[in-house]
């Protein structure tokens, strides 16, 4: 009882001498549904300094002071009003989140328990290998629309080639990955589970609006477009990886089934299974 006490003493004498800075508390990551790791703190009463964003780092080490984060990209950089964001992994590891506020620069204090976790949080062991890949066509809101959210800007440079070539050496190897089955019935659309609710913010943002407002109005030829545009910009690995398969599952939608090959082929080592299953339908179909 003590040691509550005197945790609860030190915590708010933390509170009060920082109560000016902007310096985020309360935070916390706990393991969400699937993949997901939920992330969650409380922004500053006060600041000195109105916040411009807020910046979460994540490190499979504690993070115990800004020395430790200060030479790393963030994980992500939210507005400055968010509370909340989920980090979707593809592992079992253990991960510690740090979580900075920015005004007109990062506020280097790291205090963990405080605007660092303590303890690594990792997603739930329980969870089946295909879980990463399950299809979730029932989760589909009604009427095949999405959760309304602002579309965000997407910061593209005009004129940028985002198409990648894929050698006819890959092609030939996706037609033996994928052996015809005989069957030629046509998939329907496939969403990964990150992408069936609104995230609070950052890359899946962005991916999820272009999938609202294009992929799931089966308007594949804007959905190749604006999905081609955020493929060329600086978002995360496991971001691009789904905006490529979506890019695949238009072409396939679209009938040019030697593009969706080509496509899927790109990111048939992240999900083998699922390219697998969409390469041998596109063969069918050609």
């Amino acid at each position: 009882m003590k040691k509550v006490i005197s945790f609860l003493i030190v915590f708010f004498m933390v509170l009060c001498l920082f109560a000016e800075k902007p310096l985020v508390h309360d935070v916390d990551a706990v393991a969400g549904k699937g993949t997901g790791i939920n992330i969650s703190w409380t922004l500053p009463a006060k600041s000195e300094k109105p916040l411009s964003k807020i910046r979460i780092y994540k490190s499979t080490l504690p993070i115990t002071n800004f020395a430790d984060i200060k030479d790393n990209e963030p994980l992500v950089e939210l507005y400055p009003e968010e509370t909340a964001y989920t980090d979707y992994v593809y592992d079992f590891k253990d991960y510690f989140y740090a979580v900075v506020a920015v005004t007109d620069k990062p506020y280097d204090l790291i205090l963990p328990s405080i605007n660092a976790t303590i303890k690594g949080t990792h997603i739930n062991p329980k969870i089946p290998e295909e879980k990463f890949e399950k299809i979730e066509e029932d989760k589909i809101y009604a009427d095949g629309t999405l959760r309304e959210t602002p579309l965000p800007f997407i910061d593209y440079v005009e004129g940028l080639d985002t198409k990648e070539t894929i050698s006819e050496e890959a092609v030939i190897s996706a037609k033996k990955l994928a052996k015809k089955t005989g069957t030629s019935k046509k998939l329907t659309q496939y969403y990964f589970e990150e992408d069936l609710v609104s995230p609070d913010g950052g890359d899946d943002f962005l991916l999820f609006n272009i999938l609202k407002n294009y992929f799931v109005q089966k308007k594949y030829n804007e959905t190749i477009t604006n999905l081609e545009k955020i493929t060329g910009t600086n978002i995360s690995e496991e971001t691009r990886n789904r905006a490529i398969f979506y890019i695949g599952e238009s072409y396939y939608f679209l009938g040019d089934y030697e593009t969706a090959i080509r496509t899927f082929v790109k990111v048939e080592t992240v999900y083998p299974t699922l390219a697998k299953k969409w390469i041998t339908s596109a063969l069918n179909l050609m």
